[in-house]
């Protein structure tokens, strides 16, 4: 789909133009990347409970992408995401309070997280869990 016919469908509130333009614009696929107008876009997307949305929107607040940094308002995020079952919310969960970021550093909640992402399928957490396990020894 062409990207004029994407930012259409998303402006009249079809989430999954929304979700599908954001992704595209934050990596440059279709045209230049344009962090702002992703993180717009998926903000637009996690306001009409878009899960996904809420995890994307998570990473780009860690990072500062297309918006201020806010290391505690991307932590929130992928809390959200995580609690609605978003794996790779989780298993970044998991990082955030490994490394200390956007969180205090917690090894028993990184654990947690690690442990809902393997729940939800996300294969890394196992490798996480057993560097985490490593570590206390």
């Amino acid at each position: 789909m062409a990207m004029n016919e994407l930012r259409q469908r998303a402006s009249d509130g079809d989430i999954a133009a929304c979700m599908q333009l954001a992704k595209r614009l934050i990596r440059g696929r279709g045209e230049e990347r344009n962090f702002e107008e992703a993180v717009e876009w998926f903000d637009t997307a996690a306001r009409a409970g878009d899960t996904d949305a809420l995890y994307w929107l998570g990473k780009c607040y860690l990072k500062g992408l297309g918006c201020r940094r806010d290391p505690a308002g991307g932590v929130s995020c992928l809390e959200t995401a995580a609690g609605r079952g978003h794996a790779a919310a989780a298993f970044k969960l998991g990082d955030c309070f490994e490394q200390g970021c956007g969180a205090p550093r917690n090894a028993e909640l990184a654990a947690y997280w690690y442990r809902k992402a393997a729940a939800c399928g996300e294969t890394r957490a196992y490798d996480s869990l057993l560097r985490l396990a490593r570590r206390r020894r």
